[in-house]
């Protein structure tokens, strides 16, 4: 019984980690001029605005 109670959690980790990947890779798409590669907002992603501006 534990066995089973390990698995289904091991198996609930996996399926919250790759749906976690599938939406940060959907929601957050990486940039090449982008350094921040989608973060939302810093000093460094600020200044490099006002440089291309």
């Amino acid at each position: 019984m534990w066995q089973e109670i390990a698995v289904l959690i091991i198996g609930l980790i996996v399926i919250f980690c790759i749906g976690k990947k599938i939406y940060k890779f959907f929601a957050h798409p990486t940039g090449t001029d982008n350094p921040c590669q989608g973060c939302p907002g810093c000093a460094l992603k600020n200044k490099t605005r006002n440089n291309r501006i």
